[in-house]
Order: structure tokens, then C-alpha cells, then sequence
């Protein structure tokens, strides 16, 4: 799949994107355990670690484009909810559950950051530099 950020872009490929990023943190969680290979060095968790954030500090804005997004088609009087519940106290709801989302994942970002930083003079004395 090319994930070229624009696009194109769809309802198909943007829910093909995040079953990609369920499987690629799925992915991680096997390749980071002891003993599986995925990582031989600090310098793989440094990287490693760069990456993640750098993923995690678009969270809260892709939280706060899904709320806007949900705000919006409550307004166009086109959504219903299957159970029978108030559609804009739905949507009410789901918008305080993305802002807390979207702080969660901001210190997860910073908390990431800060590994990073703790870790960056770390190497092996393997001779590699690694």
C-alpha cells in the first residue's frame, strides 16, 4: 500500500491504513521481546523510539480531525444511532473521549522524547559501535 499522505485517499484506504498500524505495532511488540532478533543494538531502540513518536505526535491532531469530522455529520441531521441514543450526546461523548486521546498521546510523545534523550550516548562494547 502507498501511504503517500496525499492520498489518494478513501474510506476503503484510510481503514486499510489503520488496520496497517494495528499490525505494525502488533509487529513491534514481537520483534522487541528478548530473545526475538528485532533489536541488537541501542541504537536500534533509539531508532526505534524516533519513530514511534514521531507517530504519536499525530495523534491529536488525527483525534481532533475525527472529532470535527463526527461534529460535523451530527449537524447534517443524516446520522442516526443504532440503539436509539441522542446522536450529538454521542458524538458530545466521543469528542471528550478523543481530546483525552489526543492529551494521552501528547505525553506518551513527550514521555518518548525523554527516553530518547536517555538513551542517545548508549552503545556495546562489541567492537560494532552499535
Amino acid at each position: 500500500m502507498n501511504l503517500n499522505p496525499d492520498g489518494p485517499h478513501s474510506p476503503e484506504r484510510t481503514a486499510e491504513a489503520g488496520s496497517l498500524f494495528d499490525d505494525c505495532s502488533r509487529f513491534l511488540v514481537y520483534a522487541t521481546m528478548t530473545g526475538k532478533g528485532g533489536v541488537a543494538y541501542p541504537s536500534g531502540v533509539y531508532r526505534l523510539v524516533a519513530d514511534i513518536y514521531s507517530a504519536t505526535a499525530r495523534l491529536p491532531q488525527m483525534c481532533g480531525q475525527m472529532e470535527e469530522f463526527l461534529r460535523a455529520q451530527a449537524t447534517t441531521g443524516r446520522l442516526y444511532e443504532a440503539r436509539g441514543r441522542d446522536v450529538k450526546i454521542q458524538c458530545d461523548r466521543a469528542a471528550i473521549h478523543l481530546d483525552q486521546a489526543a492529551a494521552a498521546a501528547g505525553a506518551l510523545t513527550e514521555a518518548l522524547q525523554a527516553a530518547q534523550a536517555d538513551i542517545a550516548g548508549l552503545g556495546v562494547k562489541d567492537g560494532t559501535g552499535g
